[in-house]
C-alpha cells in the first residue's frame, strides 16, 4: 500500500514538474516570436528614410543651348521692359472670377540689343489661362528699322525658373524657341486658383555684335 502511495505521488510531482516546465519555456519562447517582427519593420523604415534623405540633398543639373542662357560673363546685362502689367483688385482674393476675360498683353514695337525681360501677371482665379499670338523680328541698320529677319531667342518662364537663371543656374522653361524671327506662340498655363501667379517673357539677341533687332509682337492671354 505505501509502495502504491509512493508510485502515486512520484508520478503526480513528474507530471506537475513537467507542466511547469513547459509553461516555462512557451512563456520565454513567446517573446521571441514576436518582438522580431516590429525590430525588422523598424530597420526597413530607418533604411527608407535614409535613402530618401540622400536622394533629396542630390541636385539635378540641365543642359542644353537654357543651361548656356547667362552663363557667358561678357553676355549684355537683362534690360526689363513693361509689357502691360496686371493690377489684381480686391476681388481676385475673395472669389471673384476672370474666366472668360482677356488682356492684350503685347501690342507693341521694341528693340533688343542684349536680352530683354518682359515680366506678366496672371490673376488669380484663372481657371485655363491661355497665352497666344505671333512675333516677327528684323535687323536695325543705323538706327532705322529693315526688312531683313534677325534671329532672336524666346523662352517663357515662371517666376521660379527665372529667378534660378538669374542667379546663373540651368533652367528649364514652358516655352522655348531658338534662332527664331516668325513665330507664332500657343502655351496652356497652369490654373491660379486664389493666387496670382507671375511669368516672363525673354528675347534674346542671338547676334549683337551685328546690331540691335527689332521686336514686333502681337500677344495676347486668355482667362
Amino acid at each position: 500500500m505505501r509502495a502504491l502511495s509512493g508510485l502515486m505521488v512520484a508520478s503526480l510531482l513528474t507530471l506537475f514538474l513537467g507542466y511547469y516546465s513547459w509553461m516555462h519555456l512557451k512563456h520565454t519562447a513567446d517573446p521571441a516570436e514576436i518582438q522580431p517582427g516590429p525590430i525588422a519593420e523598424q530597420v526597413k523604415k530607418a533604411q527608407s528614410a535614409s535613402a530618401e534623405a540622400e536622394a533629396s540633398q542630390q541636385s539635378v543639373t540641365f543642359e542644353g543651348p537654357l543651361a548656356k542662357f547667362m552663363s557667358n560673363p561678357d553676355a549684355p546685362k537683362v534690360e526689363t521692359v513693361d509689357a502691360r502689367p496686371y493690377h489684381p483688385t480686391e476681388s481676385d482674393h475673395v472669389g471673384g472670377s476672370v474666366v472668360g476675360t482677356s488682356d492684350k498683353l503685347l501690342h507693341q514695337t521694341f528693340a533688343v540689343a542684349g536680352t530683354v525681360d518682359m515680366p506678366f501677371e496672371v490673376p488669380a482665379h484663372a481657371y485655363s489661362p491661355k497665352l497666344h499670338g505671333t512675333f516677327r523680328s528684323f535687323i536695325q541698320a543705323g538706327g532705322a528699322l529693315t526688312t531683313a529677319p534677325g534671329d532672336v531667342d524666346f523662352l517663357l518662364m515662371n517666376d521660379q525658373q527665372y529667378a534660378s537663371l538669374l542667379q546663373g543656374h540651368p533652367s528649364d522653361a514652358l516655352f522655348s524657341a531658338d534662332a527664331t524671327h516668325d513665330q507664332e506662340v500657343n502655351v496652356n498655363l497652369p490654373p491660379t486658383y486664389n493666387q496670382l501667379a507671375k511669368y516672363h517673357l525673354i528675347f534674346r539677341n542671338v547676334s549683337p555684335k551685328t546690331g540691335k533687332k527689332v521686336i514686333q509682337a502681337e500677344l495676347q492671354i486668355d482667362f
